[in-house]
């Protein structure tokens, strides 16, 4: 077992492995039926964790890692300019005494202890739902924050803190989406998988600070012993989503301590009869479990460049561009033209995450959590204002009934097309449908309704050949398209089609990058910081992966 101190157990380059442990190059596979002679995920994982070296992780998926991290900060940041953010603050304060041991930097709120840093820091990421994803699940508020917070607690105690992070955030990655992608096809996706973040941080936390295989692999399964369950009318209703990361980063955390102190966990919790996977997918998919250190789903990241459900950023892409056209073409004749109608072609998926969101949004009392997924009220604010930051958000702006009385225009159609585009795509979900074959049928019935299945069929019955799984994420893509149509008073119409939202997976990794730091930048602003500072906390958090910088950094420009 490993110390409960970091620098005891911390090797003495950060570019050497552990004896025995696996190479970052040598990939670990799990074939698609686990025999009882093969070794459990949990310990395969952990070894593979343990042994990761720094020079053995590409440079590309350095480069994604960097764009989500950059991302997720941006995220907190904005979090700040928002009356929910002061929420979270407090209640970090209260919960997390000032003489708590090491500390690190909540970005906004200074040094605090490092328990409570990866608290705050994970909720201010969610709170807007302005967060990145890789395939498998939304990771980044436990896998990108907590190396990092961690090695700015420890960093006397760490040869080289920045590489020691970038490890534990690409081997926290890599486990948790592994995890998620294999339970992908059953009841949650998206920000519910709330599990990843129990795995993600006690993964985080141990890489970093140097715990050996068999105790890193005694947390990660004590942290996948109690997977949180979200309830859907506290997800989408009220503020709660907002702990939905924070809540298991702390389990993560905390496993980390208690594999340390002697408790074991079940190295079978994945794969095992009543394990996770029986209760926790439809439709277990064991296969994405492989292939660690050879398909990197860090690489497949996306960046939001719009806050809100990503099945959003299409429509709101688009109307801000058919925005554009339309004051073009009436500049001359008004200021501002009436808008009669408003029609949203999407996917599938669009239109159902609206319907669920519809039942919890309340006009100007809405809670937060439904606005991110009401493609209506994020269409509207979008074509009044010209823009979609996290200031289109706040209450004074929900609170305007004009925006909701241009939303009231705005209908939603479902065009098969975008379904069909969105599919073919590897991210979020097309990868692991390829390989469910004919049961994507009864799935889709059990998860949309019968109705509305049989009308898909046609769809559907593409999906029922298995294809292969995909051994590299670097062309992977993330094609969640829309389309806006504008409806003028004297009855001219203008459309524009977004098929591919800037900043997602399969769009260049530099335009992502870019969209990451721009997202950091406007945060930064938004908190009154100047702008050379803004672009230079900016560089460093985008660098971090280069060299020895931490979340530390962002308090120089914040302040406490």
């Amino acid at each position: 077992m490993a110390t409960d101190a970091p620098g005891e157990s911390t090797v003495a380059s950060d570019d050497a492995a552990p004896e025995g442990a696996v190479a970052a190059g040598d990939a670990v596979e799990a074939p698609e039926e686990a025999g009882p002679e093969q070794r459990p995920f949990v310990e395969t994982a952990a070894e593979w964790a343990a042994g990761l070296r720094f020079g053995r992780i590409p440079a590309p998926v350095r480069r994604a890692a960097a764009a989500q991290l950059t991302s997720t900060v941006g995220a907190a940041v904005w979090t700040l300019d928002h009356p929910v953010g002061e929420h979270v603050l407090d209640t970090v304060r209260a919960e997390f005494p000032a003489d708590e041991g090491a500390t690190a930097t909540l970005p906004g709120a200074g040094p605090m202890p490092v328990r409570g840093a990866c608290y705050g820091a994970a909720a201010l990421a969610m709170a807007m739902d302005f967060d990145d994803t890789v395939l498998g699940g939304h990771t980044g508020h436990s896998a990108a924050l907590v190396p990092y917070l961690f090695a700015e607690a420890h960093a006397a105690d760490l040869e080289y803190p920045g590489r020691r992070a970038l490890r534990a955030h690409v081997a926290a990655n890599e486990i948790a989406a592994r995890i998620a992608s294999a339970a992908a096809v059953g009841p949650f996706r998206g920000q519910q998988t709330a599990y990843v973040h129990s795995v993600g941080a006690a993964v985080a936390r141990g890489v970093v600070e140097g715990d050996d295989a068999d105790t890193l692999a005694d947390a990660i399964a004590i942290a996948l012993g109690q997977p949180p369950w979200p309830l859907v009318p506290d997800f989408l209703g009220s503020d709660a989503k907002v702990l939905s990361a924070a809540e298991p980063t702390l389990t993560g955390l905390s496993a980390v301590s208690a594999a340390r102190n002697g408790l074991t966990g079940n190295p079978d919790i994945v794969a095992a009869e009543d394990g996770f996977l029986d209760e926790f997918s439809d439709l277990p998919l064991p296969e994405f479990l492989g292939g660690l250190g050879e398909r990197w789903h860090t690489r497949a990241v996306t960046v939001k460049p719009y806050p809100g459900c990503a099945y959003v950023t299409a429509p709101v892409h688009a109307a801000l561009q058919v925005r554009k056209e339309v004051r073009e073409a009436v500049a001359p004749e008004s200021d501002r033209a009436e808008i009669t109608g408003v029609r949203v072609d999407g996917s599938l998926f669009s239109h159902e995450v609206d319907r669920l969101a519809n039942r919890y949004t309340d006009r100007t009392e809405s809670p937060l959590a439904s606005l991110n997924f009401s493609i209506p009220y994020n269409v509207a604010v979008a074509l009044r204002d010209g823009e979609h930051t996290p200031r289109q958000l706040r209450p004074e702006r929900v609170g305007d009934e004009a925006v909701w009385e241009l939303a009231d225009r705005v209908h939603i159609e479902h065009d098969p097309e975008f379904t069909m585009r969105a599919l073919r795509s590897e991210v979020p979900l097309g990868a692991m449908l390829r390989r469910v074959g004919w049961k994507v049928i009864p799935y889709s019935a059990k998860s949309v309704g019968p109705v509305t299945a049989l009308k898909n069929l046609p769809t559907l019955l593409r999906f029922v050949r298995k294809r292969p799984l995909p051994d590299d994420l670097s062309g992977a893509d993330k094609a969640m398209g829309a389309r806006v149509t504008v409806r003028l008073a004297d009855g001219r119409e203008f459309s524009e089609t977004c098929e591919h939202p800037p900043g997602f997976a399969g769009r260049a990794l530099d335009e992502t990058r870019a969209i990451a730091r721009r997202k950091l930048s406007e945060a930064m602003v938004a908190r009154g910081a100047e702008t050379d500072d803004a672009e230079r906390i900016a560089r460093a958090v985008r660098d971090v992966h280069e060299t020895d910088a931490t979340l530390a950094d962002v308090d120089a420009v914040l302040g406490p």
